[in-house]
């Protein structure tokens, strides 16, 4: 590795893989696009639109697929375990993008490569096999047609892994390689850059895994990527941590612990409480037993430990789940204690029953299916099943709610594309099309691509908005997946803070690390904290795709940012800045995001996106929620378009049509 001063933080060393020649070459880093993009994303961006135009097939040979860590992967800061995957999409033909911890981006950071780019198409399955600086492409034959966890222990096996020094795995399933449209890439079991299909792009390039081992050494005391100024940068990492682990009140005291513990499985009955479930595809928001069966007290048998955890992580989300006895005894599944699956196999399929939720989760990461838009698919069959728009010989099941035995069948069937789960297997707004008689008006997507769970008929405005402007569409996990600005009841607010209103608005407001003058944009001075409005929110929500795009750069989990509120630009700055001896200020760094998401909306505006795209289906506008808290409730078109307006002022991108402006591109270096 270099020790070259511009280069640390960075191997300095990309990857690349011509599967139609059967050759692998190495590399330089261009240094000038790091420091301009950042890495993870950022770079990875740039590439797509330099070589991926609006003309490429998702599926065909010239898409390019890109596997990027950034400056802080590797390294002593605080969940930096991350890796992005980066392509053009074959589920919404755009942008398509996304993170996913473990370790394996590390691994690769520590065998000598900033990022793995794959270009071309094999003749025969083939995997790519990275030793320490050395890679190769060996034949996959024997692997194609195992599942995720078959292929991993194959490898790891066959490849000689030592017990003292792992072999990391990141493969594609059998969806991947029957190319349905929402197929996942894993790494180590059960990490999952889930969204956008790109594990399609994997299999139609005929590449079934990457393995990778690095070096086993011991640098800074930890085996970890050296840096430019190691004490000043522990210095950035204490303090990071310290912000983590220590909140701005003590009633917030172990929030970190309780988020490790539990996740966000809370939001379960939480979302029932608010009126938020999306039950039976958006038509209920009230399911029977679900209080009952949901809640955290439910679940706390099961636990079974921590397992899978990401590098160099406080928070520790990972659990095992258990089930020891009934139907599903003997399955055990890790990060058991997200929600995700609860809301999508739970709510939208109307299965309330936790080991039948977590059996299907753990489907997915054996199939290699994105959970999201798989439970959304079948969601989408069950609802027309149940108008009569697809009969039971169809299905070839009684696709009736919360039927477990038709839900899992169903999953099989779309990964291996077999009768009606091959046309689900396109995706909804293609399944919709294929089966006609109206059924497009039952399928719920952004962009393109089946929109991520709760209603947002009766979420938070910063929240729902979060869904606009992701870049990839159907969820806002890009954007503004958080609780930054989350209005909590009076009676807490008296009763854990010993505040009035207004005093905790201000202690809360000052403590996040947020620049002054964008804190006056978003709640006023004094601030006022209140989610159910959108004054503030363009404001809130270009602040939050702006610093997560940065963070997806670096690349770190957003959750201490998003989710915690505990860390923000400041702290990343003095990161990267002791990382890379270049000096970066926490608006440098933001203004780095910014170029990364205009980057990015440029990609989309030249595939075809426009401001029309930027919004929720026409259920969510034209039918109000029919029972719960927040009965009669339905999203305003006019108060959507106005606050998009906004935005796009904010912006500096054209109103009518969504697209960044000249003017903008130039002052981002763009233009």
């Amino acid at each position: 590795m270099s020790s070259n001063k511009s280069v640390y933080g960075y191997t300095g060393r990309v990857l690349h893989v011509d599967l139609t020649r059967q050759k692998v070459s190495t590399e330089d880093l261009d240094m000038e696009t790091a420091h301009k993009f950042v890495g993870g994303m950022g770079v990875a961006t740039k590439v797509l639109y330099d070589e991926v135009g609006p003309g490429v097939e998702p599926l065909g040979a010239d898409n390019v697929l890109i596997f990027s860590t950034g400056p802080l992967s590797g390294t002593a800061a605080p969940c930096a375990g991350r890796y992005e995957v980066t392509a053009k999409s074959p589920l919404t033909g755009i942008l398509g993008s996304g993170n996913t911890g473990g370790v394996w981006g590390v691994e690769l950071k520590r065998a000598g490569y900033d990022a793995v780019i794959v270009r071309g198409a094999s003749a025969r399955p083939v995997y790519v096999w990275i030793d320490n600086g050395k890679a190769e492409l060996r034949r996959a034959d024997t692997l194609w047609g195992k599942d995720n966890f078959e292929t991993s222990d194959s490898l790891r096996q066959g490849l000689g892994e030592k017990p003292d020094h792992e072999i990391r795995v990141m493969s594609i399933g059998p969806a991947g390689e029957n190319l349905v449209r929402f197929a996942d890439i894993t790494n180590e079991y059960y990490h999952v850059q889930g969204r956008c299909g790109l594990g399609a792009v994997m299999g139609s390039k005929k590449l079934k895994a990457i393995a990778v081992r690095g070096a086993f050494r011991q640098a800074q005391g930890g085996g970890q990527i050296p840096v430019a100024q190691p004490k000043e940068f522990q210095q950035a990492v204490r303090e990071a941590i310290d912000a983590i682990t220590q909140p701005w009140h003590p009633a917030l005291k172990g929030a970190h612990r309780r988020f490790g513990r539990l996740g966000a499985l809370p939001l379960a009955k939480g979302a029932q409480r608010q009126g938020s479930l999306p039950g039976k595809n958006f038509q209920t928001q009230a399911l029977e037993g679900w209080a009952e069966k949901m809640g955290t007290e439910t679940s706390l048998p099961y636990l079974a430990g921590p397992a899978g955890n990401c590098y160099r992580c406080p928070l520790s989300c990972y659990n095992m789940v258990e089930v020891r006895e009934g139907k599903y005894a003997g399955l055990r599944i890790a990060s058991g204690t997200f929600v995700a699956p609860i809301f999508e196999f739970g709510a939208k399929c109307g299965m309330v029953d936790l080991p039948a939720i977590w059996k299907a989760k753990e489907m997915c990461h054996r199939l290699g299916l994105d959970l999201v838009s798989a439970a959304s698919a079948i969601a989408f069959a069950q609802e027309l099943y149940q108008r009569g728009l697809v009969s039971r010989n169809e299905a070839e099941a009684e696709l009736s709610w919360g039927n477990e035995d038709a839900i899992l069948g169903m999953l099989d069937r779309i990964a291996y594309r077999r009768g009606l789960g091959d046309i689900l297997a396109e995706g909804i707004v293609r399944a919709a099309k294929k089966l006609g008689k109206g059924s497009e008006q039952y399928a719920y997507t952004v962009k393109g691509m089946e929109i991520f769970a709760p209603d947002p008929r009766a979420t938070g405005k910063a929240w729902g908005m979060g869904y606009l402007d992701n870049p990839r569409g159907g969820d806002n996990i890009k954007t503004a997946h958080t609780h930054i600005g989350q209005q909590l009841p009076e009676s807490v607010i008296r009763e854990k803070f010993g505040m009035t209103v207004p005093e905790y608005d201000r202690a809360y407001v000052e403590a996040l690390d947020i620049f002054p003058e964008v804190k006056k944009q978003i709640w006023g001075d004094p601030p006022r904290v209140d989610e159910s409005t959108y004054q503030g929110k363009a404001a809130l929500n270009k602040w939050l795709a702006d610093l997560c795009s940065g963070l997806n750069s670096l690349i770190v989990c957003i959750f201490p940012t998003t989710f915690l509120g505990a860390i923000g630009p400041t702290h990343y700055a003095k990161l990267l800045s002791a990382c890379t001896g270049e000096d970066v200020s926490a608006q440098e760094l933001m203004k780095r995001g910014e170029r990364v998401f205009n980057l990015q909306r440029m990609y989309n505006v030249r595939c075809g996106i426009t401001r029309q795209d930027d919004h929720w289906p026409d259920h969510f506008y034209n039918d109000p929620l029919t029972e719960g808290p927040a009965k009669g409730r339905k999203l305003s078109r006019q108060e959507v378009d106005g606050v998009l307006s906004e935005y796009y002022r904010l912006r500096g991108w054209d109103e009518k049509t969504g697209a960044p402006t000249p003017a903008k591109l130039r002052e981002l270096g763009l233009g």
